[in-house]
């Protein structure tokens, strides 16, 4: 898995002791990505301001209409959790999600 990579994983929520099976979007660099990866999660709503929506020119895979990636939650996940990549997303939606986290950080 490379960075902007759109993956299947499984992950843990804040709100659950439990996995569930996300589709999410790398955010590390190659670097880091030798046996874990940094994460956020694309969700299926997108109703709050820490959500970034995802249209079809910000990835090459299909995903649900009304998905967006949100930024206020950054995953950190072994990459024996990775189920399969399903796509890339593009450099301007990355670069884009990057910012919005720095964002938040702010």
């Amino acid at each position: 898995m490379r960075r902007r990579d759109v993956i299947i994983a499984r992950v843990f929520f804040s709100d659950s002791p439990d996995s569930k099976v996300r589709p999410a979007i790398v955010i590390s660099d190659d670097e880091y990505n030798s046996s874990d990866y940094l994460l956020v999660s694309a969700i299926t709503t997108a109703s709050d301001d820490y959500c970034l929506m995802i249209s079809g020119k910000d990835a090459n895979c299909r995903l649900e209409e009304g998905n967006g990636a949100r930024f206020d939650g950054i995953v950190k996940l072994h990459k024996k959790q990775v189920v399969r990549g399903i796509g890339r997303a593009s450099p301007e939606f990355h670069s884009k999600l990057v910012e919005m986290i720095i964002s938040a950080l702010r």
